[in-house]
């Protein structure tokens, strides 16, 4: 009998917490490292405003709020699909993906399924947490921009699978790869920021060409109801890459020779 997607997630879910929950005392002590972890970068951001320092054109309050959807945002995407990095990682070295490509699944939902692991929930904590501060020092926003900070938010959410498909897919031809986790990092630190510390041009990329500036600058711009012409462009850049990330999956998956290849 199939179960539709969503039961295989919540069932993903319930199984995760339940392998975490058999040694509570390393998963609080992770959950803890996680939360003040993430925690790092707005420090820095309130140490550099406390400094006479300020990014142009931008509050304190509203840095924050950038770095707060950033943290709401990866709490989503990475324990739901940044998982299976680890998985193809782990099966394509030791051979064993082949079961997987055996299974009457598609291979990609069952990679992600079995990636699926909530010890990254301690950002999303610290995500909120954040958030409501940034939130207290800004105008409250109107059900209009709400609604737009949900779309942006869910597309956000999207471009973060687009790059965990490209990371995984990369993996089939790049095997052993294991620093792939650390590129992404050092891309994602663009996220972080708001656009006025960058150059128009990387700007621009940020939005049309690699749309990092979708997974929480637009997203904090809409709730505060700040305007920029790029946003507009941003939107289709984010489904093509998503759409991108998949193809990508589909023809690496097809270049993958197997334990003994």
């Amino acid at each position: 009998m199939k179960y539709s997607t969503l039961i295989l997630l919540g069932r993903s879910l319930k199984v995760s917490f339940a392998e975490r929950a058999a040694y509570r005392g390393d998963f609080l002590l992770s959950f803890s490292v996680t939360f003040l972890l993430e925690l790092i970068t707005p420090l820095v951001t309130l140490l550099i405003y406390n400094s006479g320092t300020t990014f142009p054109g931008w509050t304190l309050q509203e840095a924050l709020m950038i770095q707060a959807v950033f943290l709401i945002a990866r709490s989503v995407a990475f324990p739901l699909f940044f998982g299976m990095v680890w998985i193809v990682f782990e099966q394509a070295k030791e051979g064993t993906f082949e079961i997987t490509l055996l299974k009457p699944r598609s291979p990609l939902l069952l990679t992600m399924l079995k990636g699926v692991d909530i010890e990254g929930v301690g950002r999303i904590l610290g995500g909120i947490l954040l958030f409501l501060f940034a939130l207290k020092g800004l105008p409250v926003p109107g059900i209009h921009a709400w609604l737009l900070f949900i779309v942006l938010l869910t597309l956000s959410v999207m471009v973060l699978f687009g790059f965990a498909l490209i990371l995984t897919a990369s993996l089939f031809i790049w095997i052993g790869n294991g620093r792939v986790i650390e590129l992404l990092e050092s891309i994602l630190v663009f996220s972080r920021y708001p656009g006025s510390i960058f150059s128009s041009p990387v700007q621009w990329i940020f939005a049309v060409v690699v749309p990092l500036s979708m997974i929480a600058l637009y997203p904090a711009e809409a709730l505060m109801g700040r305007t920029d012409p790029l946003m507009v462009y941003s939107i289709p850049t984010s489904f093509a890459f998503l759409g991108a990330g998949y193809l990508f999956w589909k023809c690496m998956i097809r270049r993958y020779a197997g334990g003994g290849g």
